[in-house]
């Protein structure tokens, strides 16, 4: 993951396909074409008006522990490849992909496919 304003859709997606969703920037934008791989890798300064005006370019993800249905999620937020902002969440594993807010959505993709991957 992706744009820091990227909003995943709830449909799974394995960590090497591409997240459906919309733009945060302008609420109710699907993200489809050209710049859906954008908005999922992040980096899309040169292509995106509105990533060009975002203090970071993208948010990456780590899993840190699964304990009792709660993961903590280390993230970090960058410009150009170097971190800007850091911190953890946790997600619970029974709570929906309905958050409005990109960083906390994007956790909670993370944390799906970690669930499909894993078994869990």
């Amino acid at each position: 993951m992706a744009c820091p304003f990227f909003l995943p859709d709830s449909r799974p997606a394995p960590l090497s396909d591409l997240h459906g969703g919309e733009c945060a920037a302008e609420p109710g934008t699907p993200v489809s074409g050209g710049l859906l791989p954008e908005c999922n890798r992040g980096y899309a300064r040169a292509s995106c008006g509105r990533a060009a005006q975002a203090e970071a370019d993208a948010f990456r993800f780590l899993i840190r522990a699964n304990s009792g249905g709660v993961v903590e999620v280390a993230w970090s937020s960058e410009r150009n490849h170097h971190p800007v902002a850091v911190g953890n969440l946790n997600v619970n594993a029974s709570d929906s992909i309905a958050e409005s807010r990109p960083l906390e959505r994007q956790a909670r993709a993370c944390v799906d496919a970690y669930f499909r991957q894993t078994g869990h």
